[in-house]
């Protein structure tokens, strides 16, 4: 049944205090070696490492070779599995630093293998040593050293940070790319992150150096960056074509082998977005009603004159990127046009707020649009949320971020900038939407020998081929920076849109026969530790697939022009002075159509509980947005198409199944209506709070009689959000975990539900900062006059050291039963905060 503008969301009734339940145990035993073993594999780097500290001059010495445990150098100690209370033991050696701590690849023998990152000053080297030796002689420690016995006894590798750790293969190609040809003093553009080191005068030491370093060899320091909050030290520099060819080469006399880098990389480059078909101005929009803005923009310089964002766009811009903007201004205007307005081709449904916009990119003469060269964009974007937070966006909750860094696509390590908004979201309680990232690469149809032969095969042959071909790319379509973040949303594009028009043509085709899949191009989860990445899908534009014309096996190639057959209709810059619309498609549409849903959520809630959301602290309104936008998500049934080409023997376990489908739907696809209003068959409740270290709350949710009248379907959900405090470098990044905790089994009676497989399954959504559960079934309820159901949420143990602050959170819990028009009616009965009334305004 559609939704009904007249039946609001519902406000839970308040809740209990409840002893916390208890949780799962930890993983398993890690691979322990023989003492014996340990101490004549690594008994020579020790032995050696003593000999030259017993010297006047071991501090030169040990620097002098670029492969040897050196004071002030970063060294890895690889281990077969985690080490509890590692980083405490750490603390316990003056002048030892703790730098991070990753997890590695598994492997055969090991299952969590990881490594601990340490800069020690001379005098810590030496009580290594002697921790080294001890152990070796008697296979003991000193009290409160056991962490170091037992890293000992799991030592796998133990070695410097080396040029091949600073510079990943697929950096190493584009830097032989992009200086090929060019002469040794050109100059290129690069991001340098040094080794974050908490003594500012450390930093500043290790900053001079590689100042030095770079001035040496032609090169220059543009800008520089040191944000301790999120563990952050970067420079951004020119540097020679010839340093750059040296860096490709790992040569260990380049800035690939300065001790103070962690990592060199391109600088950021933004995702530019296809627009195409122009078409005039149609009717116009009302203006917003409040000029005070929730929601907030961060892109590239829009045309603030076009009639659709003329008199609705808050501007701040202090860089003056509008006198940098002189080509055509595409991205930011799409971007506006579709956080005010929606989709152009769908019914109106504007905002009631005028928007905030801080331009971070601009248009050039030629080519795409830009970040600011002379900046490290994530200074940029740490900088515009300060501002906005003390001037003129002081109530924003929700920022659009349609944009990513195309070079720098996720590798299983928590990017920098994402780092950045997971510590912006907890620390200012705002809610980013990311864009997951588009890619044009070709998908190559294995099963077929040529073009011909896939168009002549049945349509569901051909989708099949489809998917097995996206699939065996999975590694390659990689979410792009930054949103591997674990506090913000991230938005792939559904394979969806409102246009009319009805293409004639045999090309370009759809890539899946009457299926519900993202876009081709859409890219692919997971996230940090395996988490639901991306979370919810929003119509991106149906963009369809064309072959390659003459590739064998035959490639298909998503086609880049948006037209009014397919796209998402949007404002356009002018053109020959005109102002118009015109096309767009993926990502970073469907991220700033997912903003549009978001503030008209909030419009909704405003409008029914005027009070109660009026006195709400900013943080508890945007996790209440957060978990409401993810609410309504739902795989629609994809997976019974994915699991078969996934898990085609149907032998793999459901956990890791669903985890391969999560990576295409995350928790799946979301209609904007659904998430606004509920309908006479489904009522969707929500609420607030905080949650103290390990508090514990139940919310008694209220059973309709009519699940106890007949045995149709029906569905129990429940969505938890939250933002985490972070440890960077640290594998228990997320400090703060929230919990639904599973409905007992009376519970699961009275509604008549039992659980699901139809989503992420529980321990892939605990990865991050959204948990959300959904329970189904078709058997009638066992329900007595009044009946609830209790839904437990709590806060688990926190992982490293406690955080003492309440953690606030939104929860939305849905009941619904399609075709039951009473649903909705008899949970409101029981519910003491009523809505305001609806009024009907009369048009």
């Amino acid at each position: 049944m559609p939704h009904d503008p007249e039946k609001p969301l519902l406000r839970l009734n308040n809740p209990r205090d409840v002893a916390r339940r208890a949780s799962g145990g930890g993983g398993g035993r890690a691979r322990r070696f023989d003492r014996d073993a340990q101490v004549q594999a690594y008994g020579p780097v020790f032995r050696q490492l003593s000999n030259v500290l017993n010297r006047q001059d071991a501090a030169l010495q040990l620097r002098a070779d670029a492969n040897s445990l050196a004071p002030e150098r970063l060294l890895v100690f690889e281990v077969t599995g985690s080490i509890q209370h590692f980083a405490n033991a750490v603390a316990r050696i003056a002048g030892l630093e703790f730098a991070g701590e990753e997890e590695l690849e598994a492997d055969e023998l090991d299952k969590n293998p990881e490594f601990y990152l340490l800069v020690p000053q001379l005098g810590a080297l030496r009580e290594i040593v002697s921790l080294w030796e001890g152990w070796g002689r008697n296979g003991t420690v000193p009290r409160n050293y056991t962490p170091w016995r037992d890293l000992f006894q799991q030592l796998r590798a133990v070695r410097p940070w080396g040029p091949a750790d600073r510079v990943s293969p697929r950096n190493r190609d584009y830097f032989r790319a992009i200086v090929d040809g060019a002469p040794d003093n050109d100059l290129f553009r690069i991001e340098i992150e040094l080794v974050f080191r908490s003594s500012e005068a450390a930093s500043r030491s290790a900053e001079d150096e590689i100042a030095a370093r770079i001035a040496e060899t032609g090169g220059q320091i543009i800008h520089r960056s040191r944000r301790a909050a999120f563990a952050y030290h970067a420079i951004l520099a020119d540097v020679s074509a010839a340093e750059i060819h040296r860096i490709a080469e790992l040569d260990l006399h380049s800035l690939a082998g300065a001790d103070p880098i962690a990592s060199i990389v391109p600088q950021s480059v933004g995702t530019p977005i296809e627009a195409a078909d122009r078409l005039g101005l149609d009717a116009a929009r009302p203006l917003p009603t409040n000029p005070e803005p929730i929601a907030a923009v961060f892109d590239a310089v829009p045309v603030q004159a076009h009639p659709l964002l003329r008199d609705w766009l808050t501007i701040d811009d202090p860089d003056d990127l509008e006198a940098r903007a002189v080509g055509a201004r595409v991205h930011g205007t799409a971007m506006a046009s579709l956080v005010l307005h929606g989709d152009l081709n769908e019914q109106p449904s504007p905002v009631s707020r005028r928007v905030y916009f801080r331009p971070v990119m601009y248009a050039p003469a030629f080519g795409d649009e830009l970040f600011d060269r002379d900046k490290l964009v994530i200074d940029v974007i740490v900088e515009a949320v300060m501002r906005m937070r003390a001037e003129g966006g002081t109530q924003v909750i929700v920022v659009n971020l349609s944009l990513g860094d195309r070079t720098k696509p996720f590798a299983g390590k928590v990017s920098t900038w994402a780092r950045a908004l997971d510590y912006l979201a907890f620390t200012y309680g705002i809610l980013f939407l990311v864009s997951a990232g588009n890619t044009g690469d070709g998908v190559t149809l294995a099963d077929y020998a040529d073009s011909a032969a896939f168009q002549a095969a049945d349509p569901a042959d051909k989708a099949n081929a489809v998917l097995r071909g996206l699939d065996a790319l999975k590694a390659d379509r990689r979410l792009l920076a930054p949103a591997d973040s674990v506090n913000a949303l991230t938005i792939g594009a559904w394979h969806r849109d409102a246009s009319q028009e009805v293409f004639r043509g045999t090309s370009p085709f759809p890539p899946y026969a009457d299926r519900e899949m993202p876009n081709l191009s859409s890219r692919l989860g997971l996230g940090l530790r395996r988490g639901t990445k991306p979370e919810a899908l929003f119509a991106g534009g149906r963009q369809p697939v064309r072959l390659d014309p003459v590739a064998a096996p035959p490639v298909l190639l998503s086609h880049p022009h948006p037209s009014r057959y397919w796209g998402l209709k949007v404002a356009a810059p002018p053109e020959n002075g005109a102002m118009g619309l015109h096309f767009t498609i993926g990502t970073s549409a469907a991220t700033a159509l997912a903003t549009h849903t978001t503030h008209r959520i909030f419009d909704a809630l405003e409008n029914a509980y005027p009070q109660l959301i009026g006195g709400m602290p900013l943080a508890q309104r945007a996790a209440l947005l957060k978990a409401l936008l993810v609410h309504c998500a739902s795989w629609r049934d994809a997976e019974t198409f994915i699991r078969p080409i996934i898990d085609p023997t149907a032998t793999l376990h459901h956990e890791h199944w669903r985890r391969e489908v999560c990576r295409h739907l995350g928790y799946g696809f979301v209609d904007p209506e659904d998430a606004i209003a509920c309908a006479a068959d489904r009522a969707t409740m929500w609420a607030t709070g905080t949650l103290p270290i390990e508090g514990s709350l139940a919310f008694d949710i209220p059973i309709p009689p009519a699940l106890g009248a007949s045995a149709s379907i029906r569905e129990v959900r429940a969505t938890l959000a939250w933002f985490t405090p972070i440890r960077p470098g640290h594998l228990a990044y997320r400090a703060v975990k929230l919990k639904i905790d599973s409905l007992q089994p009376d519970s699961l009676e009275i509604a008549g539900v039992g659980t699901s497989t139809s989503q992420p399954s529980n321990s892939q959504s605990e990865s991050g900062t959204i948990v959300h559960r959904r329970w189904r079934d078709a058997r009638i309820g066992v329900i007595a006059n009044g009946a609830s159901i209790p839904l437990q949420v709590q806060r688990e143990k926190d992982q490293g050291t406690p955080i003492d602050e309440a953690i606030p959170f939104g929860l939305a819990v849905t009941i619904e039963m399609p075709g039951a028009a009473q649903i909705y009616e008899q949970v409101r009965a029981n519910i003491q905060v009523q809505p305001r009334t609806f009024v009907r305004v009369q048009g």
